[in-house]
């Protein structure tokens, strides 16, 4: 059997500042002696809710775990067979549940049933939230949930009070779409990044969750003003994935972080930079990437990859910034 992980490891509540950070942590009932398998993984994978005993129906007990701790909070996906977890009203008395998941379900779905009766669905695809201290028994089908694990107080203060209903849903807005598109995108590439990596990744995340969750809550709550420094870091992060795109412009931006363009201009102007600056560093930035890459296309092919409309334009900017041609540049890497 292999070797049983520290249960700190796994734990979703406790955000460090140690060693551990930015390292992803991979289990699997697999590790685990078929004898044992269902306590020890209830011990190691399990610590927002309570992992119940399985049903005859249920068929043999199937999973694989993946975590990776940050600053503001934790990164997870979990997929396996048919289970059944239950927060129970002691283990919210106990105060060891204080986090807000922002919660995606890529295959399968999960029913939620609260002690009161309610109960809701969230299909594969959907991107919601829900409050880890309500009691709750959740129904899991096979299937995998990528999920995010943030500091309650933190999360309900973006928010601007308690979450309303059993879940809430996040992607019924632009930034929602992008929220849940990153979480995919990072569950893909976990294994492939170093720490350094994971950290820029996983905290512009976080940051993002943030702001959608400040975002759904100024609609519902009828707040005005986000926050200009997390509305700063979600445009940066829209701009870096979306640098290709021709109509890249500050109307564009302020539509998909969900603010007016004068809240957009007046959030970069704090941080003594522009819109158009900045989508202009980040093309630039990637087209030298793509150049030093030595890959064969050709460097007006590159210039329109990365959003530039005129190949003139793009050489005189390229020459500006860095001092040589784009040519030149690509000559020092051959």
């Amino acid at each position: 059997m292999a070797e049983r992980q520290d249960p700190d490891d796994t734990d979703e509540t406790r955000i460090g500042t140690d060693a551990k950070l930015y390292r992803l942590k991979r289990l699997s009932t697999a590790d685990f002696e078929s004898g044992e398998r269902f306590d020890a993984w209830r011990e190691t994978a399990y610590s927002i809710a309570n992992l119940e005993p399985p049903k005859a129906e249920d068929g043999e007990l199937v999973g694989i775990k993946r975590a990776v701790r940050g600053a503001i909070g934790l990164f997870a996906s979990h997929e396996g067979s048919v289970h059944r977890t239950l927060v129970t009203p002691a283990a919210r008395r106990s105060g060891g549940l204080d986090a807000i998941i922002i919660s995606m379900m890529a295959t399968g779905s999960v029913g939620l049933e609260s002690a009161g009766g309610p109960q809701s669905t969230t299909p594969s695809g959907r991107l919601v939230a829900y409050d880890a201290t309500r009691p709750m028994r959740y129904h899991w089908s096979i299937g995998k949930e990528v999920y995010l694990v943030l500091p309650r107080t933190k999360a309900l203060e973006a928010f601007g009070g308690e979450l309303p209903g059993l879940v809430l849903p996040l992607d019924t807005v632009p930034l929602g779409v992008m929220v849940r598109d990153q979480m995919a995108a990072l569950d893909l590439h976990a294994d492939h990044l170093d720490p350094k990596e994971m950290a820029i990744a996983l905290d512009a995340l976080h940051t993002l969750a943030l702001l959608l969750l400040q975002r759904i809550g100024r609609g519902l709550n009828g707040r005005n003003e986000p926050d200009p420094n997390a509305l700063f870091l979600a445009s940066k992060r829209f701009i870096q994935v979306n640098y290709n795109l021709m109509d890249l412009s500050p109307d564009t931006i302020a539509h998909a972080v969900g603010c007016s363009r004068a809240t957009l201009y007046r959030a970069f102007a704090q941080n003594d930079a522009t819109i158009m600056e900045t989508v202009r560093d980040v093309r630039l930035a990637m087209s030298r990437k793509f150049i030093e890459a030595g890959m064969e296309r050709s460097i007006s092919v590159i210039a329109y990859d990365c959003g530039f409309k005129d190949v003139s334009s793009f050489g005189k900017q390229f020459r500006s910034r860095f001092g040589v041609s784009p040519s030149a540049w690509r000559d020092q890497f051959r």
